[in-house]
């Protein structure tokens, strides 16, 4: 082959594989220049329940970078502060990530937001621990305890008072 005709396949490989890499979707300019009502529409709860899920699919299934999922979770956070889904992940994910005041705040919030939900309890307990504050961390279970006296709910939460002991 002559040094003209490898230049020219690979300028053409580049532009084939340019045009196949290149983002598909139109930006959001565009988009809202073609329909300005989609702009104003607020997010609605099936929507923000749509980013959650999106965002635990890419942490569960590694498809991209952590701080994408965790992008979308803080928008969703941005529409709606108290929504349950999102505050849970950025719980978890804080957890994960070895963020445990942030972890604290976000199972907080969801204590505060249901107060009955043993599970939100728990986890709060657990990442109060894992921040260094076993005191705090026994007095959210205990509390929960003196609050939900049925005898299911102690079931659930004594072995994590015995395992934040030990």
């Amino acid at each position: 082959m002559k040094v003209g005709q490898i230049i020219a396949l690979v300028v053409a490989v580049g532009v084939v594989a340019a045009v196949y890499l290149a983002d598909r979707t139109p930006s959001s300019t565009a988009a809202a220049e073609s329909n300005p009502q989609e702009e104003t529409q607020p997010d609605t709860g099936a929507d923000l329940d749509a980013k959650v899920n999106e965002a635990v699919e890419i942490i569960q299934t590694g498809s991209q970078p952590p701080m994408v999922a965790v992008q979308l979770l803080r928008e969703v956070i941005a529409v709606d502060s108290n929504h349950i889904g999102a505050n849970y992940w950025l719980g978890e994910f804080s957890m994960m990530s070895g963020q445990y005041d942030k972890a604290v705040a976000r199972f907080a919030k969801l204590c505060a937001l249901q107060p009955d939900n043993v599970e939100a309890c728990i986890k709060l307990a657990r990442a109060q621990y894992a921040a260094g504050n076993l005191t705090q961390a026994q007095e959210v279970l205990n509390n929960f305890v003196a609050t939900h006296p049925d005898e299911h709910i102690r079931e659930q939460i004594a072995p994590v008072l015995e395992e934040l002991s030990n």
